[in-house]
């Protein structure tokens, strides 16, 4: 009898172990998941991470078969095309890019400390495949700058950075530190290099800008298009300004407060709010005077003037993106520009407490230091947040950048909320957390209604 292969066995013993927590019909088919009610939030939330542990490390899984089959020929057995299409088809009217050949056969050959996070559901498949998309740029950028290019040991090193940094962020944010994956070895070979990465890529955006406006016959327009990531952040920026939260929200009381400039439509989706703000912006863009030709946005962006001078590097707005310093300097001819000098004093970013609200320059400089709230969890961009004294104002908090926190308006609020209790952490992140749990998950706040329970916001 011809023994089961290990890699095989395994999985057929997890798919057991799965049927022990499914629902089955009258039939015997499974139909569902047992309920999840009942189980408290740190459960849920382990729940969760292992879950999400088990699916990197399955994915890794399927990467390895993948490459094994692509060195074995196994694609020939069924007469695929190739290794993508044969993995497409054994894993069921899978997508061809769900084979990741060139994924799973860098990994096995070259990524070794990459596989191994994969294998110990440290990260993720798409962690994974930033990673090495990061090394492989990196590599071949780092042959025309440095000669003999990076020793493998450097190179592992820089790998090994990166996987612990996926470790602790979501894809999106890791692609960002991707650019940056040199900056073990020098931060001016990292520059150089987020640099040439970000030149190639807004010129390869610019060539796929398009924009088409589309007459319904019904009084509406159609507008679809593609553009860069800066100016598409303009945009988002202007329009989220237009359209954020706050607009609509409540007093200290705790009283609806409507704002009469955004109109009632039976409780607008996010996208209606941002289709209006866009509508708003429109027609409010200036068309005469001096203003023509220039921006009359306010997109702050962080980038060191030596870098800018000598042409390398780039730049970072307040939402977390970066800029090569060649979109940099293209946008500083066609903008009112105010540098940022850490230290200087030509603006006072510092007002004590003589003055009780901060001042847009201290919003400027505090979106050079943070792209979101700073909330755990929490991803709302920068333009969304309101400028929260740490140390309450009335008890002697001064109006300083060090004092000064980006707060979304959902956590405004809780953070002056007496039902909640939160704490700011060493590298500036804020975690809250309900006073009364075991109240709370009744489905029914018992305090909602208590007069502490709204305070004013700082």
């Amino acid at each position: 009898m011809t023994k089961t292969p290990p890699l095989l066995a395994a999985l057929r013993a997890a798919h057991a172990a799965l049927d022990e927590a499914v629902v089955r019909d009258e039939r015997g088919r499974r139909s569902g998941w047992v309920t999840a009610e009942g189980m408290l939030p740190e459960q849920l939330s382990e729940t969760l991470r292992l879950q999400a542990s088990l699916e990197g490390r399955v994915g890794g899984l399927r990467l390895h078969v993948v490459a094994a089959a692509d060195r074995s020929g196994a694609p020939e057995d069924t007469a695929a095309t190739d290794t993508a299409a044969w993995a497409a088809a054994a894993g069921r009217n899978r997508a061809r890019s769900w084979g990741g050949v060139w994924l799973a056969n860098l990994l096995e050959e070259k990524y070794l400390q990459t596989r191994a996070a994969l294998v110990d559901g440290r990260i993720s498949e798409e962690h994974a495949a930033i990673i090495v998309r990061a090394a492989e740029s990196a590599t071949e950028s780092v042959a025309e700058l440095v000669p003999g290019g990076i020793p493998v040991e450097e190179l592992e090193r820089c790998e090994k950075e990166l996987i612990g940094k996926a470790e602790q962020l979501c894809p999106r944010r890791l692609r960002r530190a991707a650019r940056r994956i040199l900056e073990p070895l020098s931060k001016r070979l990292a520059d150089q290099h987020e640099g040439d990465q970000l030149i190639e890529q807004e010129r390869r955006a610019e060539r796929r800008t398009w924009l088409q406006v589309s007459d319904n016959g019904d009084g509406t327009w159609t507008v679809r298009g593609e553009l860069p990531e800066a100016q598409a952040l303009m945009l988002k920026q202007a329009c989220e300004r237009l359209s954020a939260p706050r607009r609509k929200s409540t007093d200290a009381a705790g009283n609806v407060v409507i704002d009469p400039t955004v109109p009632t439509h039976g409780g607008m989706s996010f996208a209606e709010r941002m289709g209006l703000a866009f509508c708003e912006l429109i027609e409010h863009v200036p068309t005469t005077g001096h203003h023509v030709g220039r921006s009359e946005f306010l997109l702050p962006v962080n980038i060191d003037a030596d870098k800018l001078r000598e042409g390398y590097g780039a730049g970072t707005l307040d939402t977390g993106v970066t800029l090569s310093h060649e979109q940099v300097r293209r946008l500083a001819c066609e903008a009112r520009h105010i540098p940022l000098v850490w230290g200087g004093k030509s603006v006072p970013l510092d007002l004590g407490t003589s003055q009780r609200l901060f001042t847009w320059q201290q919003a400027a400089a505090l979106g050079a230091i943070h792209d979101s709230c700073p909330a755990k969890g929490c991803e709302r961009p920068f333009a969304w947040c309101e400028l929260h004294h740490r140390q309450p104002w009335p008890e002697g908090g001064p109006t300083d950048l060090e004092n000064a926190a980006p707060l979304c308006g959902h956590h405004h609020r809780r953070v002056h909320d007496s039902r909640y209790e939160h704490e700011w952490l060493p590298d500036g992140s804020i975690r809250c957390r309900h006073r009364w749990p075991s109240r709370w998950r009744g489905g029914v706040d018992p305090w909602a209604d208590h007069p502490a329970a709204h305070r004013g916001a700082a």
